[in-house]
């Protein structure tokens, strides 16, 4: 025996979801996960963190993961307490969310589109400016190490 249709919506060529059922927040299918995803602007005194809390589905949340993963990558590097501490724990977050994500099955296909994923993290360039801040460190760490060992 088949449920029949809710009342307040049209029949249509896909179900809708039980009421008990996370639908996303950006295109309203559902499964979607509950999962927050970060991004940091670090400036040389100050940074700033921007959340963007969900649910998602899995073409939504991959979207929103590489669009603020990268952001974090670019610009949540450039001051020393984001350096060493709170960009990490961006990415981290990110990671555990985007893994939430990765086990939800792909929705159906709606008359309205979901986020564009774009292109993977290692394709964008912005990615890499993360790498400027990571060498600065890396070196500024050798000169202090060689400075205490009395290497000139």
């Amino acid at each position: 025996m088949t449920t029949p249709p809710h009342p307040n919506y049209p029949p249509g060529p896909f179900q809708m979801p039980a009421p008990t059922e996370l639908i996303c927040r950006c295109c309203g299918i559902s499964p979607a996960a509950a999962v927050t995803f970060r991004t940091q602007v670090a400036y040389v005194v100050a940074l700033s963190i921007r959340s963007s809390p969900g649910p998602f589905c899995y073409t939504c949340g991959v979207a929103m993961f590489r669009r603020l993963t990268t952001e974090a990558l670019a610009k949540g590097w450039w001051s020393g307490f984001s350096l060493f501490a709170t960009n990490w724990y961006v990415l981290a977050a990110n990671l555990r969310a985007y893994r939430k994500i990765k086990r939800l099955p792909p929705g159906p296909l709606l008359p309205w589109p979901p986020l564009p994923p774009g292109k993977p993290i290692h394709r964008r360039p912005a990615a890499y400016i993360a790498l400027v801040p990571l060498l600065w460190a890396i070196l500024a760490l050798v000169g202090m190490t060689l400075e205490i060992l009395g290497h000139n």
